[in-house]
């Protein structure tokens, strides 16, 4: 320990502070400390400070990370070049030597009984992500510290200051508010959202999250930190555990539509059916692997209702068209029996009798064929037949036979080498018919209708199948009218339609796991409108 306060001279000849040889270290900070006239404040120069000081400044300065010391009773300030950079520029060197509570003015409320606790009683502590509103941070703004307070002692137990060393969490604290705010915003939108939300977590379905309609659609149940079985144990039980363990296990979404879900909607009542929309998407972690499966969707049992009630309301529109036609169709074979049977019972000529009963007989058999044909377009079976596209054809035409000669219309026809389809009859003949009822009336003032049957192959799903084309040599359709010719009540015919008759087609091919498609054309000399159905064989099970 130096024994003089006598200033000395560098080798530069420039001023050296007594004691400043007993500070060690680089840097700022440290070429500040030796520099600094401490002779000016309760501490003292630099050679006659006691050994705690002399060692606590030392350890400070040689640590990279954020140190402050408060010393002595009027708790003097020291820092290292860790704490430097936390300060702003109007206030370093400014802070070096001043008395805590007069540079921390702002803030003295709050660590003025903090450093008092330590000094009076020893008390150290650690404090995380405390805020703090301040003017002396190097980024003038509020901002959030870690800090430790810890006494220190001199070799006789007495404490001389406290020991402070200190974080600036500030980015990280501001990172997780916005994570947390941005979490609650995403968690609101889920909740407001008019679809049904719920998050599935690993390989055995435990419920993480759910939104309010996903707790209207199963009756307010309790079922986070459950498994699908042991929350909606009537879903396990219809094969949706098994849904979600393949797409656990694939990686691939699953989407399910209108599809019929009986649940418990209240407690002790019985379960509800509701038809939903809905997807099973899985989310992968960073590894790739599957984490969790998101379910989102919407009821649709009000529409699906809806649309069951416009489909009977459909068929039987259908059949009230029907039998207008068939009455048509019936009516002019009667009247020929009618006048044929008056000229047999007036006739005294045998042959001739013969002869007028003869056709008679042929004209009762027409309308016999008519009336067996409308049975079989009508009767729909609960199980699937295999049906050959001949008698599809025969069918319809059989119906609108006479509509055909009156519009002066053309068939031509061809099913060689067209195999059996397994269908439903029923439904198969009311698509075909509402098609070529339009190709009909497409050609009022005569054309060609073409009936072409073939065995065929979907390119998306690669069946095998029958391809039934329906082509007139109608007008054709312009392509606004081609891209709603499939909507509900879309229709050209004014009154005389319904909107319908096609919705109602490409609903049954969908059920049928078929395919529906058309082209058209107005071009002179190539106008008309040709549709193709596709069947699998195999488009429903027996």
């Amino acid at each position: 320990m130096f024994q003089t306060n006598a200033p000395v001279r560098d080798d530069r000849n420039q001023t050296i502070p007594a004691g400043s040889s007993r500070i060690h270290g680089i840097g700022e900070m440290a070429d500040r400390i030796r520099a600094f006239d401490w002779s000016t404040t309760p501490v003292g120069p630099i050679d006659l400070w006691e050994d705690t000081l002399l060692i606590t400044v030392n350890v400070m300065l040689a640590s990279h990370h954020p140190m402050f010391l408060f010393w002595g009773d009027e708790l003097i300030q020291f820092y290292n070049d860790g704490y430097r950079a936390t300060l702003d520029d109007s206030q370093h060197p400014l802070a070096l030597g001043k008395q805590g509570e007069q540079f921390w003015a702002d803030i003295w409320h709050i660590i003025g009984p903090q450093v008092d606790s330590v000094m009076q009683r020893g008390e150290g502590f650690l404090l995380e992500d405390q805020y703090f509103a301040t003017r002396h941070t190097a980024k003038h703004q509020s901002s959030y510290w870690t800090y430790s307070y810890t006494p220190v002692r001199n070799t006789s137990g007495v404490i001389r200051g406290t020991h402070v060393i200190c974080t600036d969490t500030t980015d990280a604290v501001l990172a997780r508010i916005l994570v947390t705010k941005e979490k609650q915003r995403l968690a609101d939108l889920f909740q407001q959202a008019p679809a049904f939300f719920a998050v599935l977590r690993g390989p055995h379905h435990v419920f993480e999250m759910t939104n309010e309609p996903y707790q209207q659609l199963i009756g307010h149940r309790h079922v986070i930190g459950k498994t699908l079985e042991e929350a909606l144990p009537e879903a396990h039980q219809q094969g949706f555990t098994a849904i979600l363990d393949e797409v656990y296990r694939t990686g691939q979404p699953y989407v399910g539509r209108a599809t019929p879900v009986e649940l418990f909607r209240k407690s002790g009542a019985a379960t509800e059916v509701r038809y939903l929309d809905f997807v099973y998407q899985p989310v992968r972690a960073a590894d790739g692997s599957i984490s969790s499966i998101i379910v989102l969707g919407i009821d649709v049992t009000e529409g699906h209702r809806a649309q069951q009630l416009l489909l009977r309301s459909e068929k039987l529109t259908a059949v009230g068209q029907l039998a207008s036609t068939i009455a048509h169709e019936i009516n002019n074979p009667l009247e020929a029996v009618t006048n044929l049977l008056y000229l047999a019972h007036h006739s005294t000529n045998i042959p001739e009798i013969h002869a007028y009963l003869g056709t008679a007989e042929e004209e009762l058999r027409r309308v016999a064929a008519i009336t067996s044909q409308t049975l079989r377009f009508h009767r729909q079976l609960s199980k699937p037949s295999a049906l050959d596209a001949g008698a599809l054809f025969a069918s319809s035409l059989a119906v609108y036979r006479r509509r055909i000669s009156n519009a002066g219309v053309t068939v031509h026809q061809d099913v060689s080498n067209a195999k059996p389809v397994l269908c439903y009859e029923g439904e198969i003949r009311q698509a075909l018919n509402n098609i070529i009822g339009n190709a009909i009336d497409a050609m009022s003032t005569g054309g060609a209708l073409t009936l072409r049957a073939t065995q065929s192959t979907d390119w998306r799903t690669g069946r095998r199948g029958l391809c039934l084309t329906i082509a007139d040599t109608g007008a054709g359709m312009d392509p606004q009218t081609l891209t709603h010719i499939f909507d509900p009540f879309f229709t050209t015919k004014g009154i005389r339609g319904t909107g319908l008759g096609l919705w109602v087609t490409h609903e049954i091919v969908e059920r049928h796991k078929g395919r529906l498609r058309v082209h058209s054309s107005q071009r002179p000399g190539a106008h008309g409108t040709v549709f193709r159905l596709f069947l699998p064989f195999d488009a429903v099970q027996r």
